[in-house]
């Protein structure tokens, strides 16, 4: 059953240095290979031949795979990772730390965090230490871990004073997550990219983003989320959601492609990881029925390389005006 988990990493700077202008690759990669090392006992080179794979924590959540007793192992191609990094949009240039910054991002939870939870703190502390970047090491200091509730509440789970992990966190159920249904009819809804939306539909990148290509990329997703997690059919009819987000229009917007690259160290070469930054404004006869699925994808993220902290939005119930426009948001330092 997934129950989310957010947790707010915050270190301080012990060496500056520069980092790429979005965090979420360089963060992913780097908690990836620390983990890795951190917890692996065979060495072998990939975790598809290891014995150890159906126990050990790295596969299970960096490389998850469906168990042959899974019920939806047949349609389950790719197990969706149990985790997203929240971390700023990207900025205009690249990043500048200097000794004493406070360097900040997130991690979301939905499965088995408790077992997970404590190997994800020993590893962002060696990630820190060691250092980020490829060239001049921004080295940190993980100083505290706040869980933070879906209502603001905040719990300190680690403090580096203290050198101890509680275990005691607040967890969001996923019926909070997708929320109570609205009284009124709804008929504006104002969604944000905050960080690239990258949606490809039919081997086509979308751009701009249609209200009918969110649905059908977030039905996808929560589908699969819900046969990994749930293991069950989601509480949506998503055939009947797609088709009724063909009838939405977009009655404002300001949406542009940001290009973003990423060095991959399996393929050897930069890859392009760009996507949609801004916000839209859909109007619709009654949008409700779509509301469940995308204040999921508040907390999952929607489109590809979620992980890393791409796809992330914030979806609001809009004024039957249309928003004055307004600049995409910038990124900074949390």
């Amino acid at each position: 059953m997934m129950e989310f988990v957010r947790l707010r990493m915050e270190a301080t700077v012990t060496q500056g240095g520069e980092l790429p202008r979005f965090l979420g690759s360089t963060l992913r990669g780097a908690l990836m290979m620390t983990f890795r090392k951190m917890v692996c006992v065979t060495h072998l080179p990939e975790c598809a031949p290891c014995l150890l794979r159906p126990q050990c924590p790295y596969p299970r959540f960096f490389e998850p795979t469906a168990s042959p007793e899974h019920p939806f192992t047949a349609r389950l191609r790719e197990m969706p990772r149990p985790f997203v990094l929240e971390v700023p949009p990207p900025s205009d240039a690249p990043l500048h730390f200097r000794q004493g910054d406070l360097f900040v991002f997130r991690v979301v939870l939905w499965h088995d965090a408790a077992t997970f939870l404590p190997y994800l703190l020993v590893a962002t502390q060696r990630m820190l230490e060691q250092g980020l970047g490829r060239k001049e090491k921004v080295q940190a200091t993980l100083r505290r871990v706040i869980a933070e509730g879906a209502k603001g509440q905040e719990r300190v789970i680690y403090d580096a004073c203290e050198g101890l992990v509680k275990m005691d966190f607040p967890k969001v159920a996923i019926q909070e997550v997708m929320g109570a249904s609205s009284p009124q009819k709804v008929r504006r809804l104002f969604i944000r990219f905050l960080t690239p939306v990258r949606i490809d539909i039919d081997k086509k990148l979308q751009n701009p983003l249609t209200f009918s290509a969110l649905i059908k990329a977030a039905n996808e997703r929560g589908r699969a989320l819900f046969w990994a997690y749930e293991r069950k059919e989601p509480p949506w009819d998503g055939k009947k959601l797609v088709q009724e987000a063909e009838k939405v229009v977009t009655v404002a917007d300001e949406q542009h492609w940001l290009d973003l690259t990423r060095f991959s160290r399996r393929q050897g070469e930069r890859m392009k990881i760009g996507g949609i930054v801004g916000w839209a404004t859909f109007e619709g006869e009654d949008l409700r029925p779509f509301l469940p699925l995308l204040w999921l994808m508040e907390w999952v993220h929607i489109g590809k390389l979620a992980t890393m902290g791409l796809g992330q939005i914030r979806v609001r119930i809009a004024e039957q005006q249309a928003p004055v426009k307004r600049r995409p948001p910038r990124a900074g330092r949390n």
